[in-house]
């Protein structure tokens, strides 16, 4: 063990693979959390007809996996179907997911031997919890990784400098581990098949399905856009701006300043119908939200926790983002984007962009004055053009029928 520094002594506590090791008075304690696994889990039988779904650790009911969920319950093929959560007891929560659906708790021992018993894992997200607890996938065990961007500019995981150096070597390591056990991977393109295969360490198959999520925005969605509506208290002659803001991984919300009333003011006079704004944080910056989100303004509504971000998208008129992948989504529905970062270059330094913000269709603006003048200068007939420019350019196949491929392919799985 490493010399302690006088603090640490006292006590201290650290993570190696799947040990945490506690010093208390100079006396090292380690802890192997991954015995439950091995002595419970390890060597349960796989029930054939069982799959464990995730999405981001134990979210809500949301992005791909609920896509790809929907359809295999549409086809009654009596699968076991269990979806991790943070909470079974949060009936708000537990409300959002329709029958058919068993729920277990995100980070309980029960959550264990279901992921150890499973024909197949879904999910959108890294098993990295998981794998500390000693998680590994058994032969005759499958796994689909449907990732959760889309086109995206964000640079990922292995392209990121400030992922890979020499303190994160650990979360590397899971990373790869992660990545070696999935079979398949989801992708919309062959941007994303070059980008995700490097980037996410994956050397197995890339299906290029498109999204599940995406097959929203070929379908009619005037239900959806009802029940939205009805969810916030908007009235339906009311139009959405949609502003959904990534995270900054130093934690800045300087760059979220927008000025929310004049923004409305402008797209009233540019598209008409009285507006209001949806304004929904990434998770990391959930804890930002009173800072960010105006609550004396009856037009701005904090839509945070919206369970769904795929409804509140085919459900807006407008949106704005920055560097976010929802964007690319939105774009699906050829209504006016935007992009509002006011750190283009910091943000290129600290994570980096695979390809300049000015090669996308959306009208970019540093600060809310370019905002104003983007939506009063707004041509849709050029941005539909820049769209299906982009698309080609990306070699972008979305075609509403991701979840129907996806799910054939898990009734091939399913039988085997």
């Amino acid at each position: 063990m490493a010399k302690l520094r006088p603090l640490e002594y006292i006590f201290s506590m650290t993570n190696s693979g799947t040990d945490k090791l506690i010093v208390f008075l100079g006396i090292p304690i380690r802890i192997d959390r991954s015995r439950y696994y091995k002595k419970f889990c390890a060597q349960m039988p796989i029930e054939e007809n069982k799959i464990v779904i995730d999405n981001f650790n134990g979210g809500s009911y949301g992005c791909n996996p609920k896509y790809i969920t929907e359809e295999l319950l549409k086809r009654n093929k009596n699968y076991d179907i269990v979806w991790l959560v943070k909470s079974v007891k949060n009936e708000t929560q537990k409300g959002y997911f329709p029958q058919g659906i068993r729920l277990v708790g995100y980070g309980t021992k029960q959550a264990l031997k279901e992921l150890a018993s499973a024909k197949l894992w879904i999910d959108n997200q890294r098993k990295n919890y998981f794998i500390k607890k000693g998680l590994t996938k058994k032969e005759g065990q499958y796994f689909i990784q449907t990732w959760h961007g889309s086109l995206g500019i964000k640079k990922l995981d292995a392209d990121v400098e400030a992922f890979t150096n020499e303190y994160k070597q650990e979360w590397v390591d899971r990373a790869k581990f992660d990545s070696s056990m999935w079979d398949y991977l989801l992708t919309n393109s062959n941007f994303e098949n070059n980008i995700f295969r490097r980037a996410l360490w994956f050397n197995n198959e890339i299906k290029q399905f498109g999204h599940p999520r995406n097959d929203i925005f070929f379908k009619d969605y005037t239900e959806i856009k009802n029940k939205v509506h009805q969810f916030f208290g908007i009235p339906n002659d009311k139009k959405i701006l949609l502003y959904v803001p990534s995270f900054r991984d130093d934690g800045d919300i300087e760059c979220y300043k927008l000025d929310y009333n004049k923004i409305l003011k402008s797209l009233e006079k540019k598209f008409g119908s009285e507006w209001v704004c949806i304004s929904r944080l990434h998770p990391r910056a959930k804890k930002f939200d009173s800072e960010i989100i105006p609550e004396d303004n009856p037009n701005i509504i904090d839509g945070t926790f919206y369970p769904d971000i795929q409804e509140l998208l085919v459900s807006s008129d407008s949106a704005i983002s920055d560097y976010s992948s929802c964007i690319f989504d939105f774009m699906m529905s050829r209504k006016p984007g935007f992009i509002f970062a006011t750190d283009i270059e910091k943000f290129n330094t600290d994570r980096g962009f695979y390809y300049p913000l000015e090669t996308t269709p959306f009208p970019i603006s540093r600060n809310n004055e370019q905002m104003i003048e983007n939506i009063e200068n707004f041509d849709i007939e050029k941005y539909k053009k820049d769209i299906e420019e982009f698309i080609k350019n990306k070699g972008c196949t979305e075609d509403g029928h991701a979840s129907e491929r996806t799910a054939d392919l898990i009734e091939e799985i399913m039988e085997k």
